[in-house]
């Protein structure tokens, strides 16, 4: 984990850098600061046998980033470096007998996954000229994440032999955070889509407010035969200084 904090924080300052000497005539446009959202995730599977089964609560915080494109102050792009926890869950359809009875059966399999990911978006954000004090804003672009820590709590059934190519279970056991890392892909893409408003204290310090929609649209599943995509609602909150 500190080693890949350690190599996208580097890969992140490099990019600032390269960024500030093409515009070094309007270095004092770069702005740095502090986010904390609130999100609402959940998961969509694309594979038979899987559906979504509700969503789940998290949040993502870190470094804001932005950088001037031009010199109209209108167009930005966009960056930081996040830690960013989403949840969501999903059933599993399973057919089984029990012990002793040739009635075949059928039950959902229920896993509820806590995820976290070190993330790094590379936006475009547009803003219009200061009304007042507040400035509205558009922002789209991609979000990259690579998964640190894959927990889950899930039902799991207890096989004893099969019957008709059917497993024979003696019981369900519901497992609480469960490490299932290896079964999670290590990167995540998505589309990223939000807007909101700035308004200004005083000199560089603005209060940040918007929302952000997070698409994912690579499988997050590194298991053989599964697919599913992780998507969260955000309400983005944070101070520029």
């Amino acid at each position: 984990m500190n080693k890949a904090f350690a190599i996208l924080a580097a890969a992140f300052l490099a990019c600032s850098s390269t960024l500030n000497a093409q515009d070094a005539a309007d270095t004092e446009g770069v702005r740095f600061g502090l986010k904390l959202a609130p999100n609402m995730g959940f998961i969509r599977p694309e594979t038979d046998g899987l559906d979504g089964n509700g969503s789940g609560f998290g949040y993502t915080f870190g470094l804001l980033a932005e950088f001037p494109i031009g010199t109209a102050g209108n167009y930005r792009f966009a960056s930081g470096l996040f830690l960013n926890n989403i949840t969501g869950k999903w059933k599993e359809e399973f057919s089984y007998y029990e012990l002793g009875n040739t009635s075949l059966r059928k039950k959902d399999l229920e896993t509820d996954v806590k995820l976290q990911y070190i993330e790094v978006p590379l936006t475009i954000k547009m803003m219009t000229n200061e009304i007042g004090y507040i400035r509205y804003f558009g922002q789209i672009g991609f979000g990259n994440g690579f998964n640190i820590r894959a927990k889950a709590d899930q039902v799991v059934p207890t096989v004893n032999g099969s019957f008709n190519d059917e497993p024979i279970v003696t019981e369900f056991v519901e497992d609480k955070d469960e490490d299932i890392q290896s079964d999670i892909m290590l990167y995540k893409a998505s589309l990223i889509v939000g807007a909101g408003m700035e308004y200004n204290f005083s000199g560089n310090t603005s209060l940040l407010v918007g929302i952000t929609y997070n698409n994912g649209f690579t499988n997050i599943l590194d298991i053989e035969g599964a697919k599913a995509k992780a998507h969260y609602l955000e309400l983005t909150m944070g101070v520029f200084f």
